[in-house]
């Protein structure tokens, strides 16, 4: 079933459609949410609160091409609104002020002996330099394999804005990394 008949299915009120749509989706929506909040129980509390809204207001909803990316958006948006109510609750603190932790499972990826390890390393360096909307957008491009168009609807950025943070997050790595491999390469001669 095409996405467009999920969704559809969805908005004619069948209850399978909308477990389906949960099954399929819910795990990334998790692990999207927890590079928004390091609180685990917080975004599933969202993710439920998602998807009883989803039900909910089934007919209004409109129509996508896309769920993964209706389900991103929405999620991101309770989310900015959750947070937003816990700061003012707090203390006032800049809307934009948000908290994007991407990790994206590098240990997983470069264990592989102490070269890989040092590797894990200065990417890990390298990606705390960026900006938390660099990350974020690397996190949806290379790791929930979207398209600058959904990207873009994500992060509230039009096509080319998503296109240029990207391109921009990936010259900055590039030139963290640089320098860390200059650095790197200094220190080893020193050692020999």
């Amino acid at each position: 079933m095409s996405d467009l008949e999920r969704w559809q299915a969805l908005k004619d009120g069948e209850k399978s459609a909308l477990e389906q749509i949960y099954r399929d989706h819910a795990a990334v929506l998790f692990k999207y949410g927890r590079k928004f909040i390091p609180d685990a129980q917080l975004v599933e509390d969202c993710i439920q609160d998602l998807f009883i809204e989803l039900w909910e207001a089934r007919q209004r909803v409109s129509a996508t091409d896309s769920i993964r990316k209706y389900l991103f958006v929405s999620l991101r948006r309770k989310i900015v609104k959750t947070l937003d109510r816990q700061v003012k609750k707090i203390a006032s603190e800049e809307p934009e002020e948000r908290h994007f932790q991407a990790d994206f499972g590098i240990d997983q990826l470069l264990i592989q002996g102490e070269l890989d390890a040092e590797r894990d390393a200065k990417l890990k360096v390298a990606m705390a330099a960026l900006s938390e909307r660099q990350r974020e957008v690397l996190y949806l491009k290379y790791f929930a394999d979207m398209d600058y168009t959904q990207i873009g609807e994500i992060m509230e950025l039009n096509y080319q804005s998503a296109r240029n943070l990207s391109h921009r997050a990936l010259e900055a790595l590039r030139q963290i990394l640089l320098v860390l491999f200059i650095v790197w390469l200094c220190n080893f001669f020193r050692l020999l």
